[in-house]
Parts: C-alpha cells; sequence; structure tokens
C-alpha cells in the first residue's frame, strides 16, 4: 500500500506491515540497505539492560541458510559489500551497501540474518565474553566513557535514556536463550520494521525482494510507548539544580562533557540551537576552539553538540584537557557561555552558520549511506520525513532573535551537567565552579 510518494521518496506499507522507504537515484551504481527496529536500551527493563544490543551481535552468528559467521561475512566480503550494525538508545539498525548489481544477494542475505537468525546457545555464550571486552574498551577510553557517565549523570537511575545501552556485565553474563528469543519475538515483525532502499534499483524488483526476504516468524504489536514516542510525545527535564559527576582515573589528559537539557526532534527551536552550535563549538574558527585552544592553549580537542531524543535533547561541551589547567579551562568554557547569554551571537555568524549547515547537508547527502538514515531515521523515529530542500528553508528562516531567545532557553547555569574523569579526588572544587 502506497503512504505516500513524491520527487524524492516513496512510501509504502506491505502485506505483513513492513514499511518501506525507496529513494530512487540512478546516478550512482550503488544500492544501500537499511533495516531499523525501535528497539534499544530506552525500551528496556532493568532486568533486560544490554539485550537489545546483544541481539545486535547475535544477527551475525548464522541463520540456517548462513550457518555460521564465516560463511556469511564471506558472501557479503566477496561482493565487496559495506555492512555492519548498530544499538542506540532508541533504535537497532543493520544495513549493507553494495554494487547494484549485487541488489538480490544484498537484500536476501539482510532479510535472512533479521529473520532467521539461529541464536545458537554456544554463540551466545562465546558472545559475552565479546560483548564484556567490548565494555572494557570503552571503560578505557575516557573520551567515550565521559558520554555514558554524562547521560547517566542527566536521567539518573529512574529515567531509562540513562541506561548503558551495553547493560551491565551482570545482565551480559545472565542472559539466557530464552530471554533472547522472547526478547526478539517481542521487537522484531513485520510492522516493526522500517527499511530503507536507497540507489540505483528497479522499484518493482526491489518491492518482491523485500516482500520474499523479510518473511517474519511471528505477527505482533508496536509497543503503545514505541508510537507514542513517533508521534511527539515531548517532557520537560526537570532540573531544579547543577549536577556534577566525578570519576577517578589516572590519565594524562581530563576529559569533560557539561551540558544543559534542551529540545527535541520535534522542537521548533531545534533549527535555532542546531546554528548556535555550530558557530559556538562545531569548527575549527569556532568561539570554543579559537577561545580555549587557540589562544589559550588548554585542550587538544573542544567542541559543542546536540543529543536529541523524541521527547527530549540536550546541549554540550566536551573537550580532552590539560589536567593541570583544568580549573582554568572550566572557568573559560563558562566565561565563554556567559557572553553569550549576556551579548547573544551577530548577524555575521548566524549567516556563516547557515552556510555551514547548507554545506554539510549537502556533502552529506552525497553519500547513499547517508541518505538513507537522513529518510529512515526520521520515518523511524518521527512518523514523517522532511526533504533536505524543506529542512534548509526551515533553518534559512530562522532570525538572530530566535536563535538569542534559543540561547537564553538552554543556557541556564541552574540546570548544568558536568562529568569528569581524570586524576581527581577532591569534587569540591569543581562543584564550586558551576555555581
Amino acid at each position: 500500500m502506497l503512504i505516500k510518494m513524491n520527487n524524492n521518496y516513496k512510501i509504502q506499507k506491505l502485506e505483513n506491515g513492513l514499511n518501506l522507504i525507496t529513494v530512487k537515484i540512478d546516478s550512482v551504481d550503488t544500492v544501500n540497505t537499511i533495516v531499523y527496529f525501535p528497539v534499544g536500551s530506552r525500551y528496556e527493563s532493568p532486568e533486560d539492560n544490554g539485550i537489545s544490543h546483544f541481539i545486535e551481535h547475535m544477527m551475525f552468528k548464522g541463520t540456517e541458510k548462513r550457518p555460521n559467521t564465516l560463511i556469511l561475512s564471506e558472501e557479503l566480503d566477496n561482493m565487496g559489500a559495506i555492512y555492519n550494525a548498530y544499538t542506540s538508545k532508541d533504535m537497532t539498525a543493520y544495513y549493507i551497501k553494495s554494487s547494484k548489481n549485487d541488489i538480490e544477494k544484498n537484500i536476501g542475505i539482510l532479510g535472512d540474518m533479521v529473520c532467521n537468525s539461529k541464536f545458537d546457545i554456544e554463540e551466545i555464550n562465546k558472545e559475552k565474553g565479546v560483548i564484556i571486552q567490548e565494555m572494557k574498551k570503552y571503560e578505557d577510553l575516557p573520551e567515550c566513557y565521559v558520554e555514558d557517565i554524562f547521560e547517566q549523570l542527566v536521567f539518573g537511575e529512574k529515567d531509562k535514556l540513562g541506561q548503558l545501552i551495553i547493560g551491565s556485565e551482570d545482565n551480559i553474563k545472565s542472559f539466557t536463550r530464552d530471554q533472547f528469543m522472547n526478547y526478539k519475538d517481542a521487537h522484531y515483525f513485520g510492522s516493526n520494521a522500517f527499511v530503507c532502499v536507497v540507489g540505483n534499483f528497479d522499484e518493482n524488483q526491489i518491492l518482491e525482494l523485500i516482500k520474499n526476504n523479510f518473511k517474519f516468524q511471528i505477527n505482533g504489536n508496536r509497543e503503545d510507548e514505541v508510537e507514542k514516542l513517533r508521534n511527539n510525545s515531548r517532557r520537560i527535564l526537570d532540573q531544579k539544580e547543577p549536577k556534577f559527576k566525578l570519576v577517578y582515573k589516572d590519565i594524562e589528559q581530563a576529559h569533560l562533557k557539561l551540558g544543559f537539557p534542551a529540545f527535541s526532534y520535534f522542537d521548533k527551536e531545534v533549527y535555532s540551537l542546531s546554528l548556535f552550535s555550530a558557530v559556538f563549538g562545531e569548527c575549527m574558527s569556532s568561539r570554543l576552539f579559537i577561545n580555549i585552544r587557540e589562544k589559550e592553549g588548554l585542550c587538544y580537542n573542544i567542541y559543542s553538540s546536540m543529543d536529541r531524543y523524541q521527547d527530549c535533547g540536550l546541549f554540550s561541551i566536551n573537550s580532552g584537557l590539560d589536567k593541570d589547567r583544568i580549573y582554568e579551562a572550566i572557568s573559560l568554557i563558562k566565561k565563554e557561555l556567559n557572553e553569550v547569554v549576556k551579548n547573544g551571537i551577530t548577524q555575521e555568524e548566524l549567516n556563516k552558520a547557515k552556510s555551514i549547515m547548507f554545506g554539510r547537508m549537502d556533502v552529506a547527502l552525497e553519500d547513499t549511506s547517508n541518505i538513507a538514515e537522513f529518510y529512515g531515521r526520521q520515518y523511524l523515529l518521527q512518523n514523517r520525513i522532511i526533504t533536505p530542500e524543506e529542512k534548509k528553508e526551515f533553518i534559512n528562516k530562522v532570525t538572530l532573535a530566535e536563535i538569542n531567545d534559543t540561547i537564553k532557553k538552554v543556557i541556564n547555569f541552574s540546570k548544568i551537567n558536568m562529568a569528569i574523569i581524570g586524576p581527581y579526588n577532591d569534587s569540591a572544587k569543581f562543584e564550586e565552579l558551576l555555581k
């Protein structure tokens, strides 16, 4: 059934409920297929935390047709495909990018993986060790680990957005095959699958290939929470005072992440905040890079960014800092934040920000992988698709008054959050800096 079609894309719903988004580009020689499921750490119970990510791993361990990892990966490697998967807080995705000449194998393998993986007990037990090593790798990388600490700090124990995607070591060790199969059956079915195909293909052939290869073993019903979030269920993060978390680690460079509650995918202010972030800390000529790194030499990297979810979001600053000058660095970062709250950005900076965002979008959307993510993620998470042209129109309409008003809404020091990993035992001075 055709849901929507325009010059950029087509949305169809198959008989088994599967959601199919196609973007036809005749000028390329590749096909990129990605399948999303609205399942991640925010949908897990504390007992199941980490299971979505574990299932993602198990999808590469073999099916009846392709009995093990070697056979599956060798078939993909022999066609020169790019393939992988990822799990986030709100989704799990699997993708294959191949030559247009291998489109049947591309869709055949991907469908086989997500519909027919075996979940062999021996493979499950081996993979427990692999995932625990993956966990330890991230814990040994402070620039990555500080992200987890920060989100746990912001969202806390009672909010599922605070749960780690990878889960806990105890959970990973305790998962059983029955848990995997029950969880998979609850989330991996036709109407919960969102397939996006981008590239050079025949529309009728794609439709038949998807129908014939994405044959799920059960029919299920999408969770109410998933549908509620897809249809604009916004909330305000309840924070009344600063929060701080310090993790001791004997390292040569301190790692910091600080930030504030911000906007969801659905909030109109997300465009003005994106523009602000672009010139405040997302490029080498940004305020943070010039004033903290270039003028003061306090860090190697420093940047601002936005984390967006369906119901809320965050604006944050990350930096790897000179461990002996961290107090000075935090004071200067606060100074930059206070300055922009007081005086805003200039019209020149706003014009620059728009040019940055337009240019980045054009560069990114030269790649079919990014195009697939652009369309597929939107439909999965927002139940709508805004085209690149429409997005540019929204960005272009942002005024200087709107962006400076947004800055004042977000940068509120009573709602600041800061996480630090470094060789420090005393948190008192850091907490004093947040006041």
